[in-house]
C-alpha cells in the first residue's frame, strides 16, 4: 500500500484557479457570495458567466466554508475548503498547543492543512509549513498572511519570525536536529474499512507512523495530532507524553508530545476554555478512587478529556471524589471544590431511576428537567425529557447511571 506521499494530490480542473483564489478579485467575489447567503441557481449562473465555471465553483465553495472558519478562528477573510476547516484545529486549542513549543526554535509544520496550527506556531519561531495539496497550501499561505495582519493591528508585540509555506512531499523537507516538528497525519480512507477502525488504529495514519516516528525522535521536540481514540504502540507511550484536549464540551484531539518538557509515560487531560486559558491534570502513575452507592451533597460529571485519557479515577482520587458505580459513571463529594475539568451539580434528590418516581420528584421540586446526562444506560435524553412531562419551573439536570446493581438517578442544579 502506498504511503501518502506516493498518492496523487487533488487538483482543480483549471490549475490557474489555485493562485487566483487568494487574489483581490477572488477574495472580493468570496466576500460577496458569503454576504449573499446560500447560492441560488440564478446567482450561480451569473457568477459562472462572469468568471468561468471553475472559478465560480471555487468561490462558492470557499464562501460556504468561511462561516465555519470564523466559528473556529474568529473574524477574518479566511480561505478554506469545507473539509479543510473540518480538519483544522480551533484557534483556542492551537494557541494552547503553540505555547508548549519552546520559543525561538525553528518549526516544521508537516501536513499543515489550511493553517490552523501554523498561524500561532508562526509566532513562536521561524516556520516552514508544508502540504502536498497545491490548493490547501495556497490557502494556508493566505491564512498565515491574514494572521500576520491581525497580529500587526493588535496591541501585541510584533513578531519578526519568517514563515514559509511549501507545496511538496513533507519528507523532502526534514527538520534539523535542533528544530521542532508539528504533524497532523490524515486518516486513510479504505472502502473496506470501517470509520471506527480508521479513527482508532494508527495503521491507517498517513503518513504512516513508521515513516514519521524516526524523524520525530531525532528532533528537539515534536507534537503529533491524533484522533482522541487513536491507539498507539506502547513504544510511543514510553517515548513521551500523551495528552487529550477538550474544547466546547467535547474531546477534540489526542497529542503525542516528544521532547525534554514531555516526560515519558505522562498522561494528561486538558480543557481549553479560551484563547489564553486552559486547565490540565497529569499523572505518570494511574490511581484508584473510592467507590460508593450513596450520593452526597454534590455530584460531578468529569470533562470528556479526563474520560478519554482514562484519568477518571486518578482525577477523582486527587480531588477527593468518590465514584458512583465505577469510573465510567458520575462522581460525588460533600463539597464542590474542583477545577474546570469537572462540572459540579448540587444534588436535590437521588433514588432509583423509575419514571413515576422521577415525575413525582420533579413536581415536588417545582422544577423541569432541561438537561439529561446518561452513563451506561440505553436512554435517549430527548425521550426522557418528554416523558417527564413538565415544561415550567426551575431548570433541573438529570444524571442517570448504573450504581451497583440498580439504575440510579440524580436531580440536581448547576451551582
Amino acid at each position: 500500500m502506498p504511503s501518502s506521499h506516493d498518492l496523487p494530490a487533488s487538483a482543480d480542473p483549471d490549475p490557474q484557479v489555485i493562485p487566483w483564489l487568494s487574489s483581490p478579485e477572488a477574495l472580493e467575489a468570496i466576500d460577496r457570495a458569503e454576504a449573499a447567503g446560500q447560492a441560488t441557481v440564478a446567482r450561480t449562473a451569473a457568477l459562472r458567466k462572469k468568471i468561468g465555471p471553475d472559478r465560480a465553483a471555487a468561490v462558492l465553495s470557499a464562501a460556504a466554508a468561511r462561516s465555519k472558519a470564523i466559528d473556529k478562528w474568529g473574524a477574518g477573510p479566511w480561505l478554506v475548503t469545507d473539509r479543510g476547516i473540518q480538519q483544522a484545529t480551533d484557534r483556542a486549542i492551537a494557541r494552547y498547543k503553540s505555547r508548549r513549543v519552546p520559543a525561538g526554535l525553528e518549526i516544521f509544520d508537516w501536513c499543515c492543512g489550511v493553517g490552523g496550527e501554523a498561524m500561532p506556531l508562526s509566532d513562536r519561531g521561524p516556520l516552514t509549513a508544508i502540504d502536498r495539496d497545491p490548493k490547501i497550501a495556497e490557502m494556508a499561505r493566505h491564512n498565515l498572511g491574514v494572521h500576520r495582519d491581525q497580529q500587526a493591528a493588535s496591541d501585541n508585540e510584533p513578531v519578526e519570525y519568517r514563515s514559509t509555506v511549501i507545496c511538496d512531499d513533507v519528507f523532502a523537507h526534514h527538520p534539523p536536529a535542533a528544530a521542532w516538528l508539528n504533524l497532523d497525519p490524515d486518516r486513510r480512507s479504505e472502502s473496506n474499512t470501517s470509520e471506527t477502525s480508521r479513527a482508532t488504529h494508527c495503521d491507517y495514519l498517513q503518513p504512516p507512523l513508521d515513516d514519521w516516528m524516526p524523524v520525530a525522535k531525532q528532533v528537539a521536540g515534536a507534537s503529533i495530532k491524533l484522533a482522541p481514540a487513536t491507539q498507539l504502540p506502547e513504544e510511543c507511550h514510553e517515548l513521551g507524553e500523551r495528552e487529550w484536549i477538550s474544547h466546547r464540551g467535547s474531546c477534540r484531539q489526542q497529542v503525542l508530545w516528544l521532547g525534554e518538557a514531555s516526560p515519558p509515560g505522562t498522561i494528561r487531560a486538558t480543557v481549553v476554555t479560551g484563547d489564553d486559558s486552559a486547565t490540565s491534570f497529569a499523572v505518570d502513575q494511574l490511581q484508584q478512587c473510592d467507590e460508593t452507592d450513596t450520593c452526597e451533597a454534590f455530584a460531578f460529571d468529569l470533562d470528556p478529556a479526563v474520560r478519554a485519557a482514562g484519568l477518571s479515577e486518578s482525577y477523582a482520587a486527587a480531588k477527593g471524589l468518590r465514584s458512583l458505580g465505577g469510573p465510567a459513571g458520575f462522581f460525588t463529594a460533600p463539597q464542590s471544590d474542583v477545577d474546570a475539568l469537572a462540572q459540579p451539580f448540587e444534588v436535590l434528590w437521588h433514588g432509583v431511576a423509575d419514571m413515576k418516581k422521577l415525575r413525582q420528584a420533579v413536581a415536588a421540586l417545582d422544577g423541569c428537567v432541561t438537561e439529561v446526562k446518561i452513563r451506561g444506560l440505553d436512554w435517549k435524553p430527548p425521550t426522557i425529557i418528554k416523558k417527564l412531562g413538565r415544561r415550567e419551573g426551575r431548570k433541573l439536570t438529570l444524571l442517570a447511571s448504573r450504581i451497583g446493581s440498580y439504575c440510579g438517578a440524580i436531580l440536581a442544579i448547576r451551582p
